[in-house]
């Protein structure tokens, strides 16, 4: 058999795959990165990594580039019951950090090229062949076929590329609207995220500052307010409902205009339950996507880079070492899903099914807010059992 053409080759360009090639080329191996824009848009979410997202982006060595280039510390959350330092709090002990997501792309790609990766940009991915020799064929014309030793798909929401490799996929409908926007002339902290739940609307409002006065903001609502918050016509509206959901906001959007497309989206879960097969590894959105992620999506994303970095760098059986990371990967999706689902119901939920569960649940949280389980900002190696709902649910 001949051997293959690339160590790794990836399907997509985004962080996980940027940061893995960064990371991979640096100890000598042969990385081919295949991206299809050949330049990066604005999107309407993926703006931070939470603390300890930024805990493995220090881990991959590219906290200080992020830092250097476009990231802005944000070190302080606001949930609707008083300020909250990530620097003393979280296992971490260190800031959100946020960007624009086109900008963190094209630096955190630069890199992998610097570190000695080959970057493709302009590709379209028509196929994943799984196996011993996986292969990638791009070119609906050529038909190139690509081969690898490993094959990772990073390929975002939808991804094709799972199809193509075979896996199943596992999906949760939830009961949601997710708007966003990005904001200039906001009246806020440009140190504070702002993320506070509404039970009784059923809402979460979310304002998240970046570098040079801009403010992304976020508004969940259920599908049963009856429209989509969607261009800029709306754009009134969404500030007004946003005030509904935290007060503060009006006086913080009094003057804000925007500075990008308003647009919303259906929140829903889809996840693979062991993210490798055959020579090919899901990262990021194509393992796993849980709305709202209250900021976790890139920090899972990296999480699965350094993961794989370590499993494929300690171990020459690469297809044992496949397994390992998917175990591993399952293992962090699953404690932060749960936890998130729980948020929901405790915080978010209308019906009164959750308003008799927040009757317990709240006055004990009022006098130990530890009670909550910070997964979120924490991360994901926290304690997950019965003990840790329970104490959520007011029931120990």
């Amino acid at each position: 058999m001949a051997a293959p053409s690339y160590d790794i080759v990836t399907v997509g360009g985004g962080i996980a795959a940027s940061a893995l090639a960064i990371a991979m080329a640096g100890r000598g191996a042969k990385v081919l990165v295949l991206e299809r824009e050949r330049q990066f848009k604005d999107r309407v979410r993926g703006e931070a990594v939470v603390s300890w997202g930024a805990a493995e982006a220090s881990e991959l060595g590219v906290y200080g580039l992020l830092k250097e280039k476009c990231a802005h510390d944000v070190p302080y959350v606001e949930a609707g019951s008083g300020l909250r330092d990530l620097r003393e709090t979280t296992l971490s002990r260190l800031p959100l950090l946020s960007f624009p997501h086109q900008v963190m792309q094209e630096i955190l790609l630069a890199a992998a090229e610097n570190a000695g990766a080959e970057v493709r940009r302009g590709v379209s991915v028509e196929g994943i062949e799984c196996g011993a020799e996986p292969a990638v064929v791009v070119d609906r014309r050529s038909h190139e076929r690509i081969s690898a030793r490993l094959v990772v798909a990073a390929d975002g929401r939808g991804s094709p590329a799972r199809k193509w490799a075979g896996f199943q996929v596992c999906a949760q409908g939830n009961d949601y609207y997710m708007a966003g926007v990005m904001l200039t002339n906001v009246r806020a902290s440009t140190e504070t995220i702002y993320a506070v739940f509404n039970p009784q609307l059923g809402t979460w409002t979310g304002l998240i500052p970046q570098a040079g006065g801009r403010f992304r903001a976020y508004f969940v609502y259920p599908k049963t307010i009856g429209y989509r918050l969607q261009g800029e016509s709306m754009l009134g509206q969404f500030i007004r409902e946003c005030a509904k959901g935290y007060a503060p906001l009006a006086d913080y959007y009094a003057e804000a205009k925007s500075a990008g497309p308003l647009a919303s989206f259906d929140v829903s879960d889809d996840w693979v339950e062991h993210p490798y097969r055959d020579g090919v590894a899901l990262v990021g959105d194509a393992a796993a996507t849980t709305d709202p992620t209250y900021g976790q999506g890139l920090s899972f994303a990296l999480r699965a880079a350094r993961v794989l970095r370590d499993e494929l760098t300690n171990n020459s059986d690469w297809e044992a070492a496949g397994h390992r990371y998917a175990e591993q990967h399952q293992r962090s999706f699953h404690a932060c899903h749960t936890v998130e689902g729980w948020m929901r119901t405790l915080f978010q939920d209308p019906s009164p099914q959750a308003a008799e569960l927040r009757t317990k649940a709240m006055p004990r949280i009022a006098e130990d807010p530890r009670r909550v389980p910070d997964h979120i900002f924490s991360g994901p190696d926290l304690p997950l059992n019965e003990e840790t709902r329970a104490r959520l649910f007011g029931e120990s």
